[in-house]
């Protein structure tokens, strides 16, 4: 087979892509009915928004020459420390992501059974969900793979439905009565929705690190994704704003299952609950792909020697059981840090966290660009601005998470350069005598 047949086009690569931006479906419709209808603004914008940054991660695929996804990127401009700080960022992302989604599986459970969890009984079943969905992961990663797919599809499916039947259903007074329950001009209303519409596309960037198995990367990563990223767009807009105009307002914003409640609504409790039901395994099945994933970046840091040597160990069938353990032991006690009132005011908390973080990489990479294209003897403006306009729609996108999720997601980052320090000793050597006059010289 020759190395074209193992590539994949235009068409299959805009699919993997929307695949990878498919885990933020389950409670979006409860968040943004936080803010109501008018957050469609804020949909639009975010749309906009990713499909530029898309092109520009797209842009850091192709001029790209190192290894580390995106700490690869960050170091071009921000050397060792750069890839570190932008995997380490990237890796409390995920961890805090994949907490809020051990709470949506509760969430929805306690839907599904219809009782309401108080806050410590609430963290109990999210840290359960937590060690046996890193469990499942024991055992191999093809396994892991298959259980992702089908995760997808019981999500999307629905969703799926939902655009198409959901219209015979959808009452335009239930929708205008959701307009703006809480009075926001639109740019408030923009920026209180912002983080809930950016979770929907996050997972877009990782997809722009897979170029060498891409027929004609140059033209057909940028169009891939920013047409999955329109797509996404689109899709979601679509859903959250059918279940806006089935389900009143005021019962949406506090669901702990809105996919449920709105098919409950349209036919039935009995069909509510069998939706309830996909959804629990979706997202059971998601968190444990994505158990995985966090694994593997760490294993991955561990090879590098950015984080502890004992995480790039494996178990017989390639699994890094002991970074799995010990993240999920640090996941247990952030859920106990974030226990909330409701299950969706604490899923909101998690949200916002983890859109902090996941940013920060994404800003290093935007400032990376227009070195990365002048190393491979490119200078295009269109890159140049759209790295720009990525730079600062990522600041804007962390103002909008809030003054508490900015202060604990910048105390997270910080805490990074106490661990770059820990461990900056594995690929560095002590001044000798002889030597140039430097304290510290790097190992080639």
């Amino acid at each position: 087979m020759s190395e074209k047949d193992n590539k994949v086009g235009l068409v299959g690569f805009t699919i993997l892509t929307t695949v990878s931006m498919t885990d933020g479906i389950i409670m979006l419709p409860t968040m943004v009915a936080q803010v109501g209808s008018i957050s469609i603004y804020s949909w639009i914008i975010t749309t906009i928004s990713v499909m530029i940054l898309a092109f520009a991660f797209s842009r850091c695929g192709m001029y790209n020459r190192k290894t580390g996804g995106l700490g690869g990127y960050a170091e071009y401009v921000f050397g060792k420390s750069g890839n570190f700080l932008a995997n380490y960022s990237y890796a409390i992302a995920l961890l805090v992501a994949n907490v809020g989604i051990a709470i949506s599986v509760v969430a929805y459970t306690s839907a599904f059974l219809d009782i309401t969890l108080p806050p410590l009984q609430a963290a109990f079943w999210a840290s359960v969900v937590l060690v046996l969905t890193t469990v499942a992961n024991f055992f191999g990663t093809k396994k892991t793979v298959q259980i992702g797919f089908v995760a997808m599809m019981l999500k999307v499916v629905p969703a799926c439905i939902m655009c198409v039947l959901g219209l015979w259903y959808f009452d335009p007074a239930i929708f205008k009565a959701a307009w703006n329950p809480h009075g926001y001009t639109i740019p408030v209303s923009i920026s209180a929705a912002n983080s809930f519409t950016l979770w929907a596309f996050l997972g877009f960037e990782s997809a722009c690190s897979n170029m060498d198995r891409v027929e004609n990367p140059t033209r057909n990563v940028p169009i891939a994704v920013i047409l999955a990223t329109a797509f996404i767009g689109i899709f979601s807009i679509a859903y959250t704003t059918v279940i806006q105009g089935i389900v009143p307002n005021d019962q949406l914003a506090v669901s702990n299952g809105p996919f449920g409640l709105a098919f409950a609504t349209m036919f039935g409790p009995e069909v509510g609950h069998f939706i309830m039901a996909l959804m629990i395994m979706g997202c059971a099945g998601a968190l444990i792909a994505w158990q995985f994933t966090l694994g593997e970046l760490l294993r991955s840091g561990g090879h590098e020697g950015y984080f502890p040597p004992s995480f790039d160990k494996v178990n017989k069938r390639g699994v890094p059981v002991h970074a799995m353990v010990v993240m999920m032991a640090i996941q247990i006690v952030m859920i106990l840090f974030t226990v909330s009132p409701t299950l969706v005011k604490q899923f909101d908390v998690l949200v916002q966290l983890a859109t902090v973080d996941n940013l920060v990489p994404y800003i290093m990479a935007m400032a990376a660009l227009d070195v990365m294209q002048k190393s491979c003897g490119h200078n295009d403006r269109t890159t140049r601005v759209a790295a720009i306009f990525g730079a600062l729609y990522s600041l804007y996108a962390i103002y909008s998470c809030g003054a508490d999720a900015v202060m604990y997601g910048s105390l997270a980052v910080f805490l990074g350069f106490l661990f770059y320090g820990l461990f900056a000793g594995r690929w560095v050597v002590p001044f000798k005598p002889g030597q140039p006059n430097t304290d510290w010289i790097e190992k080639q």
